[in-house]
């Protein structure tokens, strides 16, 4: 399998979705990476602090629902994302969904 073909499919969906749902929150400060490596760093809305509270309830919701999703950055605010390169289409659909929904539902 050709693994940085799979790595760059990743990212082409991760990306526009998680951008997508930063034009929506305004608690997602910021989205980056590339290929299947990507961080959305959560902040408190309207600013640039960090928010660490809501990256762990993020995290947390997310883990209920099954999706792991590790917490890193100097103050815990960042959401680090690195799904298996071999992760079908579908799989990452229905993470980024609960992704999607434990964001939104900080509001």
């Amino acid at each position: 399998k050709d693994l940085c073909s799979a790595a760059r499919r990743i990212g082409a969906t991760m990306l526009p979705r998680l951008r997508a749902l930063q034009d929506r929150c305004p608690a997602v400060g910021d989205v980056r990476g590339r290929g299947a490596m990507i961080a959305v760093e959560l902040v408190q809305p309207g600013t640039t602090t960090p928010d660490p509270a809501a990256t762990a309830a993020v995290a947390a919701a997310c883990h209920r629902a099954g999706v792991v999703v590790l917490t890193c950055g100097t103050y815990g605010n960042v959401l680090r994302f690195l799904p298996p390169l071999v992760i079908p289409d579908h799989l990452l659909d229905e993470g980024l969904r609960v992704v999607e929904q434990a964001v939104a539902a900080l509001e």
